[in-house]
C-alpha cells in the first residue's frame, strides 16, 4: 500500500478535526519524519538549496563563535568540562568551522569542551564533522538536550524562525486565529476564535494590541522550549542568534500582513500552502518573549545585539584586516572580504539579534555584555591565523558579482593603503 502524501495526511486531519491552527501545519510541512522539509536529505542550505546562513557564508563566523567560546570558558574559571549544545545544528557545518578553528586556541580549553549537537527531525540523517586532533569530544543527540549541564553554553543559529507557531488577525476590538482548511484546489485559510487563551494572553503579557485588520505570528512552541532547554544549565550562557525584533516593534503595526515568508530555491513568496515539504517556512521570532522564557529559567538576560555590533565587538574587523597580509590572489581577498563583511551587513545577516542570558555568576549578578562579547581578536588577530572560504561555503561573490572574474585589472587589492577602515554604517563598537 503506498504512503499518504504530506497533503493527504493534512487532509484527512482536518476532515477529523475541522480546520487546524498554523502551527499544525506548520509542524507537518517542516518536520514530518515522512516526508517534512526538514526531514529530506536534499540540500537546503547553500548553491543547491533554497537559502543561505551565517555559518555557510564565511567560515569567520564559527572563528568567531570559537573565540567566543573560548571567552566564556574563561569567565566560568576555565571548568574541566565545558558542555557547547549546538541546537538545529544541521549537518554540522557550523560545528566543522568552529572545531577547525578551536585547534589554534588553548589546549585547555579544547580538552574541556563536549560539544553536543542536537538535530531536530533529522536524528541519524547527519554526517558528523571530524573533530580532527582538538581533543574536542562530540557527539549527535536527538530531540532533547542534555538533562543537565553543569558548566557550559547553549547556542542557536537560525533555530526559532522555524519554530511552529499560530497566526492571528485583528478585527475590531476582536483577535481571531487564522486556521488551516482544505478545499478541492488545495488549502485555505479561514478565521475562527482562538484555539488557546493562551494566544490573547501572550499579547496582553506583552502590552500589544494589534492594528485593526493586521495579521500577526505567534510562536508558544518557542520560547517554551528554551525556558525547558536554559533551565538544564547549572552555569554558563544562552546564545540564541536569528532574525527577528523587541516585541514592540515586531508588533507595532507596520508588518500588517506578519512576517510569515517561504524560501524555495533562493526565491522567497508569502504562500505556505504550496510545494508542501519542498519549501522552508519561517516567520521573525519575538525577541522579548524568548528574553522572559530565559528569566522564566532563572537566567539574567544579558542584553540584545544586533549581529553586526556582535561579531564587530569580537572582533570580524581583525579577519578583514588580515587578509591584506595574506598572498592571495585579488579576486580571493575580494570574495573573502565581502563574505565577512556580508555577516555584518545592517540589511542582511549584520540586522540579526543575538540574544544572550546567563547564569551562575559567583556574584549571583549578571557579568554585562561587554564583558562578555569579547575575544583575543578583538585587537588584531597577532598569534591566531585567518581564515578562508571553503568549497562548503556560499560562492557570494561568483554568484552576485560574476564581472569581477577579472578583478586584477579593476582593483588591485594587494596595493591598497594599510590605513584603510572599513565602514559598513552601523553602530560601531
Amino acid at each position: 500500500m503506498a504512503r499518504q502524501t504530506l497533503e493527504a495526511r493534512l487532509r484527512d486531519e482536518i476532515r477529523r478535526r475541522g480546520p487546524i491552527p498554523f502551527a499544525d501545519f506548520m509542524r507537518v510541512v517542516l518536520y514530518d519524519l515522512d516526508g517534512g522539509y526538514y526531514s529530506s536529505l536534499d540540500e537546503r542550505i547553500g548553491p543547491a538549496g533554497d537559502f543561505y546562513t551565517a555559518p555557510a557564508t564565511h567560515p569567520a563566523f564559527g572563528a568567531l563563535l570559537a573565540l567566543q567560546l573560548e571567552r566564556c570558558w574563561e569567565l566560568l574559571g576555565q571548568p574541566e568540562s565545558f558542555t557547547v549544545v549546538e541546537e538545529g545544528g544541521g549537518k554540522g557545518r557550523l560545528a566543522q568551522d568552529v572545531f577547525n578553528y578551536t585547534q589554534h586556541l588553548a589546549a585547555d580549553f579544547c580538552r574541556a569542551v563536549d560539544y553536543r549537537i542536537v538535530e531536530f527531525g533529522r536524528t541519524g540523517r547527519v554526517t558528523a564533522p571530524q573533530d580532527g586532533n582538538t581533543g574536542i569530544a562530540i557527539s549527535w543527540n536527538g530531540n532533547t538536550s542534555p538533562d543537565e549541564i553543569e558548566a557550559g553554553v547553549i547556542i542557536s543559529n537560525e533555530l526559532y524562525d522555524a519554530m511552529p507557531r499560530h497566526r492571528v488577525i485583528q478585527q475590531g476590538e476582536t483577535l481571531y486565529e487564522l486556521l488551516v482548511d482544505a478545499t478541492d484546489g488545495g488549502f485555505i485559510e479561514t478565521i475562527a476564535q482562538p484555539s488557546t487563551p493562551a494566544l490573547a494572553e501572550r499579547l496582553r503579557k506583552l502590552d500589544v494590541t494589534l492594528p485593526n485588520g493586521s495579521k500577526a505570528e505567534i510562536d508558544l512552541g518557542g520560547p517554551a522550549h528554551l525556558t525547558e532547554t536554559a533551565s538544564r544549565l547549572r552555569r554558563g550562557f544562552v546564545f540564541t542568534i536569528d532574525y527577528g525584533y523587541p516585541a514592540a516593534t515586531l508588533y507595532d503595526g507596520s508588518r500588517r500582513e506578519g512576517t510569515l515568508l517561504c524560501y524555495h530555491h533562493h526565491t522567497s513568496s508569502t504562500n505556505p500552502y504550496i510545494r508542501l515539504g519542498r519549501q522552508d517556512i519561517t516567520a521573525h521570532v519575538d525577541f522579548t518573549s524568548l528574553a522572559w522564557a530565559g528569566e522564566a529559567a532563572g537566567l539574567w538576560t544579558e542584553g540584545l545585539l544586533t549581529q553586526q555590533r556582535y561579531l564587530k565587538k569580537l572582533g570580524s574587523q581583525a579577519f578583514i584586516d588580515a587578509l591584506r597580509e595574506l598572498d592571495l590572489p585579488p579576486q580571493d581577498v575580494m570574495a573573502n572580504r565581502m563574505a565577512i563583511l556580508e555577516l555584518t551587513k545592517p540589511s542582511g545577516f549584520g540586522g540579526f539579534g543575538v540574544l544572550i542570558h546567563s547564569t551562575g555568576t559567583e556574584a549571583g549578578e549578571p557579568f554585562g555584555a561587554d564583558e562578555i562579547v569579547i575575544s583575543r581578536a578583538r585587537g588584531g588577530l597577532d598569534d591566531l591565523p585567518p581564515v578562508l572560504l571553503t568549497p562548503d561555503h556560499m560562492p557570494l561573490l561568483a554568484g552576485r558579482y560574476p564581472q569581477y572574474s577579472e578583478l586584477d585589472s579593476i582593483w588591485p587589492v594587494t596595493q591598497r593603503p594599510e590605513t584603510e577602515e572599513i565602514n559598513t554604517g552601523g553602530t560601531q563598537q
